[in-house]
């Protein structure tokens, strides 16, 4: 799901996401050092655009993943809410990764896409004018980061210290989705906040959950960071894994825990050109989840079958109370974007070598009708 890291490089001058980079160069771009176990191809599309008479569909692009990050995606397709707001979206795209589908989004494939904050922002950052993302808001104000272990290890208990859970990581080796992953970054901001390093561990570039649970099982890594709220729980169901930590939990430091990170995305032009495409497809999704918490059941349902492969009724269900009453209720209305959270998670990407100081500022990042 989430991906992010190292957009303004403090290696050298800032490199354009556009500016005909290898995937090999972009990487390198989102992050040095990283091992991979695989590698997958880049994905091709087609970007729609052009004119469209007032009442007719607009072609809009949507990149989207399984999981609950994703999950009104899910319901907008599944209930036909895109034709209602008179979007022409016959299915989304699917990326491996974040930063693929970034690359697809500067390159004008995906118009939108529902993010890593982080890295929206380093997008943002390192991205031509016309072609980086805007935030036009947010489905989740809260993380939803957190770490699963192998169940051949042994593992602190849920009553042990933020600091203690996470030493126990040193020496082993530590999947995350993909190389510069919003996960990756998780781990690096938890090993900090530890007293640790990041080369106390190998991070291994697995792929997302569908990939991470055979490695698990294989023994190829000894834990793995997950990037979504269900993907937490379904990763250890079906490894038979210990959850060591999950970042929303109490003892976690403030700033791991204080992340409002699933940001709503869409390229600069089509915000400039086709702004009442932008609102429909937020209308969209507010649709979704309203209908999210006035029918659980079904709800549960299409999370289960979309993203949790028919194998974790419960999970789906527990998830879909969980954004009954714990996200939703934080949401703003069409899921504006407040100054103190955009400033807060610009704090946070500076931190870390995502952009430079200057690169992000609310008028810029978030237009006017998105502004809370």
């Amino acid at each position: 799901m989430f991906e992010s890291q190292n957009g303004g490089s403090p290696r050298g001058g800032r490199r354009m996401l556009d500016g005909g980079m290898s995937r090999r160069s972009l990487m390198k771009f989102f992050g040095l050092g990283t091992a991979a176990l695989g590698s997958a191809s880049l994905l091709t599309a087609c970007g729609g655009g052009g004119a469209a008479s007032a009442g007719e569909a607009r072609k809009f692009a949507i990149a989207a993943f399984p999981g609950d990050a994703y999950f009104l995606d899910a319901a907008n397709l599944a209930n036909k809410d895109y034709a209602r707001h008179q979007l022409e979206v016959p299915k989304h795209l699917n990326p491996q990764s974040g930063v693929q589908a970034f690359q697809l989004l500067v390159a004008g494939a995906v118009d939108a896409y529902a993010a890593d904050t982080l890295l929206l922002m380093a997008t943002h950052a390192n991205s031509s004018k016309g072609k980086r993302p805007l935030l036009v808001g947010f489905r989740t104000l809260e993380t939803t980061y957190g770490i699963v272990g192998s169940k051949d290890l042994s593992w602190p208990g849920p009553e042990a210290s933020f600091e203690e859970k996470i030493r126990s990581l040193k020496g082993k080796r530590i999947g995350v989705s993909s190389v510069g992953s919003g996960g990756d970054l998780q781990l690096k901001l938890a090993l900090e906040l530890a007293g640790m390093k990041y080369g106390d561990v190998t991070a291994l570039a697995v792929g997302p959950t569908a990939q991470a649970i055979p490695n698990l099982n294989a023994d190829r890594i000894d834990a793995y960071v997950t990037v979504q709220w269900t993907s937490t729980r379904f990763v250890a169901q079906e490894t038979g894994g210990t959850i060591l930590i999950d970042f929303a939990e109490e003892n976690v430091p403030e700033i791991m825990r204080n992340q409002a990170v699933v940001g709503i995305g869409v390229r600069e032009d089509k915000v400039e050109k086709q702004p009442e495409v932008v609102k429909n497809w937020l209308a969209a999704q507010d649709d979704a989840s309203k209908w999210i918490i006035e029918n659980k059941a079904a709800a549960a349902e299409l999370l289960n079958t979309s993203s949790l492969g028919g194998k974790a009724p419960q999970i789906a269900q527990e998830y879909v109370e969980h954004y009954a009453t714990q996200v939703a209720p934080k949401l703003k209305p069409m899921f504006k974007a407040p100054r103190e959270t955009i400033e807060h998670m610009a704090e946070l990407a500076l931190r870390f070598g995502s952009v430079k100081k200057g690169d992000i500022t609310y008028e810029t990042l978030v237009p006017e009708f998105a502004r809370a």
